[in-house]
């Protein structure tokens, strides 16, 4: 059966290394990633529309490499999202980057809802931690 990892993402993140993690370990393992993107920051600003155009382009990349990529968006309510998502897809992998500060937050309220394992990838000069 194949694998599932999931990157949810928030629009202030301005680097994508939890995205490219995924994407190269689903590549070794041969795993579907889902990448979740919230629609509005916490302020209710509308999404910065580089980070979509940024986001089309590494997912053709990864279709044409071979890889399976879908591209989900939440409106409202992300981290329902995330546990519907997780839930409804049975995700096995949550991969985040650690340098993100609203991920962080909503890791704690959703870490127990879900039963997938979480890593949180850190900057070139840190390693990957596995947190739960």
């Amino acid at each position: 059966m194949r694998k599932k990892i999931l990157v949810p993402l928030y629009p202030e993140n301005r680097d994508l290394k939890a995205l490219y993690h995924a994407l190269a370990l689903a590549e070794r393992i041969q795993a579907k990633v889902f990448i979740l993107l919230s629609r509005h920051l916490g302020n209710d600003q509308q999404i910065n529309g580089w980070i979509e155009e940024v986001l089309m382009d590494v997912i053709h990349g990864a279709c044409e490499e071979g890889l399976q990529v879908s591209y989900h968006i939440a409106e409202d309510g992300f981290e329902d999202e995330i546990i519907n998502l997780v839930q409804s897809e049975s995700i096995d992998l949550i991969v985040v980057s650690a340098d993100e500060s609203l991920m962080k937050a909503s890791l704690q309220r959703i870490i127990p809802r879900v039963s997938s394992q979480i890593i949180q990838v850190k900057g070139k000069d840190k390693n990957s931690d596995t947190i739960k």
